[in-house]
């Protein structure tokens, strides 16, 4: 449709009432000067009379304020957005070609060519999160599926975001249906009002693959102990045959081994091993399945894991307030733990039921200090400060838990290795949910695909909106979500600098969320357990130290890593040249320059080049000179998340289209999809208004007409 221009005139009255008046007006001006005193020429008379008619009709136009307005139509093409999958399990073969091969060929017909030719396509391509726009084809297909996990969801209302939500018609979804991160995307699509189509990649027909699934295993185990190690395997397209299931340590020495008959077409089970750990230290361990001809693929095969061996069980002291339920549900889950030996002392007025403050010997045997609800207004103040001084020199973890009447005053005692502040203004007691907003081994175990499983099933509990203030260089792991204010609270916050550890717990009361919480298999009894298990292993105080983002990746990962660097005093030390050196086999692979965050942290990362085990040396310098060096090891592997279950969930897919509006295809399809496409063009108007007549220039006409009547008036001797 050709462009459309219109214009119109209005006002603030009438048109016909503002014509009505100018014309009353000009009779009103003739009738003024119909005879005048002293009689004047007819030529006089006229230019009085167009002076006077002016100057009313300026006034009657000043007080209508009448606007011209030009609208300028165009009809333009109607948006559809196009999401290329590019994850990695589009990268797999199940037939004569791989996945991702069959879009670049789809991409390329000429079915898709007459849809760029008959709309606006935005085109992204998208794993676990949106990629930026294309400007051509060419630069998707360009691009190799490696990304690491999926989360269909987030892809289109990313993109949603970032269009005209006016002119879009449809969004077209080009995947395997593989969906591994997230909310459900069925449901997602329900809440968006624009149809998504969906486009099929793959065959749903289960392909021979063997795959380790999951390994369950605590972390943090003791020196001399037997550690159960619980590992889940899957096998499609395998029925009958017989496999070797094998634990291997770091130096590919077998460990353990079961023989297993694999049962029928799609078979999971869990077996059972059992490790002795003799040697204090981080150890890695590898499990594998046998591989078998013709699977789908062999990167799933093997996956490793770490352990981290304390010579020592842990000791915890638990600084507890008066009794109440909270401490009474912290004390059962704690003792649960056969791994734990627990030491109290709860308040009781002035002292504590199980005896007196802790001496410096009993603090020189503590791994871990707990305060809950602690410290109170009753506890002895000099020996608190004693008390607070004591831990804060030996740089011991604390883990606090926020509620009951806690002493503001007190708990300053314990800020320079707390990761949060009390500050001196009020707080108000709201309600609100937990949501995990970053992933942490406090918040889920290494391998969790979704670190907020089982968040959305907890009640809102109670919070102190705005009483603590989180300190620099502390990390926020979970957020309190109040719909009433609409702003996110802190409620579980993490610190690591100078080599203490740190953590505050600010919900007041955690023993709800156990209510509601089925123990081992819920949020809240794992969480106490990997918090106390992170607190307990502690880093040497060093002035340089590394932290990774995780102990394993898989080669299709960037492995990120921080360095935090301190001065001669423990502080956080900006300005710093810091590198790093990566090697593999021995051999050294490249050199990085980490970049300063901010408050003694500088952030960097780098590509594997392979799987195996990499050693990552660092060393920060001021002036050239060296003031301090770490190292740490890294492993890759070449194991996935998208490797989990890689058949075109089909049932997915349409569920997605059946929930918005729009619908499914089969790639094979997908052109007469493509052919039914007819949406109309989208009406977009470019209005302007010009005000005709402005009050500034419009008041000072009149003023002038009026002055040359009465000037013309006196020279001619009329009144």
């Amino acid at each position: 449709m050709l462009p459309d221009t219109s214009i119109r005139l209005s006002a603030a009255y009438p048109l016909w009432l503002v014509i009505l008046f100018i014309a009353i007006a000009a009779v009103f001006s003739l009738w003024s000067y119909r005879r005048t005193v002293p009689p004047i020429r007819n030529r006089l008379r006229l230019v009085l009379i167009v002076l006077r008619w002016g100057a009313i009709s300026g006034g009657v136009l000043l007080l209508a304020q009448p606007v011209m307005e030009t609208r300028h139509t165009v009809y333009n093409p109607a948006e559809v957005i196009v999401l290329v999958d590019e994850s990695a399990s589009m990268g797999l073969a199940d037939g004569e070609s791989d996945r991702d091969s069959r879009v670049d060929r789809l991409l390329r017909d000429k079915a898709f060519e007459r849809l760029r030719d008959t709309f606006r396509l935005r085109l992204y391509s998208f794993a676990d999160s949106l990629g930026s726009e294309n400007e051509n084809v060419e630069s998707i297909v360009n691009k190799r599926p490696t990304g690491v996990g999926t989360d269909l969801g987030r892809a289109w209302m990313q993109a949603l975001e970032q269009s005209d939500s006016d002119a879009m018609a449809a969004i077209l979804m080009i995947s395997d249906g593989v969906h591994n991160m997230g909310a459900d995307p069925a449901r997602l699509a329900a809440l968006v009002h624009t149809p998504i189509w969906t486009v099929g990649v793959g065959s749903p027909e289960a392909v021979r693959d063997l795959m380790i699934r999951k390994i369950t295993v605590n972390q943090v185990v003791y020196q001399g102990s037997k550690v159960p190690v619980e590992v889940g395997y899957r096998a499609v397209g395998a029925a009958g045959e017989s496999v070797d299931v094998i634990l291997r340590d770091g130096g590919g020495r077998r460990v353990a081994s079961r023989r297993v008959k694999i049962s029928g077409g799609f078979s999971e089970e869990t077996l059972n091993f059992e490790i002795a750990v003799e040697n204090p230290g981080k150890q890695k361990y590898t499990v594998e399945i046998e591989r078998l001809a013709d699977e789908l693929t062999t990167d799933n095969n093997r996956r490793g894991f770490y352990l981290n061996v304390l010579a020592n069980r842990m000791r915890v002291l638990l600084m507890a307030g008066p009794p109440d339920p909270g401490l009474g549900d912290l004390v059962r889950r704690l003792k649960r733990d056969e791994n734990i030996e627990l030491t109290m002392r709860t308040t009781r007025g002035g002292r504590f039921y199980e005896g007196d403050w802790p001496d410096a010997g009993l603090l020189e045997r503590t791994d871990v200090l707990i305060l809950h609800h602690f410290p109170v207004q009753s506890n002895d103040r000099r020996k608190l400060e004693a008390f607070a001084a004591e831990v804060v020199d030996k740089n011991i973890p604390i883990g606090f838990f926020d509620g009951g009447r806690i002493s503001g005053q007190g708990l300053k005692l314990f800020e320079p290795i707390l990761p949060v502040n009390i500050r001196r203004s009020g707080a108000r007691l709201l309600k609100g949910r937990i949501l995990p907003v970053k992933r942490h081994s406090v918040i889920a175990d290494p391998d969790a695909v979704d670190i907020a499983t089982g968040w959305d099933d907890l009640p809102p509990v109670l919070f102190s909106a705005g009483k603590y203030q989180v300190n620099p260089g502390a990390e926020i792991l979970a957020e309190f979500i109040n719909r009433g204010t609409g702003r996110n609270y802190p409620a579980l916050v993490v610190s690591e600098i100078g080599g203490t550890k740190s953590i505050a717990v600010l919900v007041r009361d955690l023993w709800r969320l156990g209510l509601a919480d089925p123990g081992d298999e819920g949020v809240i009894e794992p969480l106490l357990r990997r918090l106390v298990r992170w607190l307990a292993v502690r880093k040497i105080n060093k002035r340089v130290a590394i932290t990774l983002d995780r102990q394993i990746f898989n080669n299709q990962e960037e492995i990120g890593f921080t360095v935090t660097v301190l001065d001669e005093n423990y502080m956080p030390l900006d300005g710093v040249d810091v590198s790093g050196e990566v090697a593999k086999d021995g051999k050294v692979g490249g050199r990085a320059t980490m970049e300063g965050v901010g408050n003694g942290l500088y952030r960097g990362s780098f590509r594997s080049w392979g799987e195996g085990e990499y050693r990552l040396a660092v060393e920060a310098r001021i002036d050239g000179q060296s003031i301090g060096e770490d190292h740490g090891k890294v492993s890759v592997e070449p194991f996935s998340i998208e490797l989990l279950d890689t058949r075109l969930n089909e049932g997915l897919l349409r569920a997605i289209g059946a929930a918005s509006g729009g619908g499914y295809v089969h790639i094979d399809s997908a052109d007469s999809l493509f052919n039914t496409f007819n949406f109309p063009r989208v009406k977009s108007e470019n209005v302007r208004k010009l005000q005709i007549w402005g009050w500034g220039w419009l008041l000072a006409a009149i003023i002038m007409l009026l002055v040359i009547e009465w000037f013309i008036r006196i020279r001619s001797g009329m009144l």
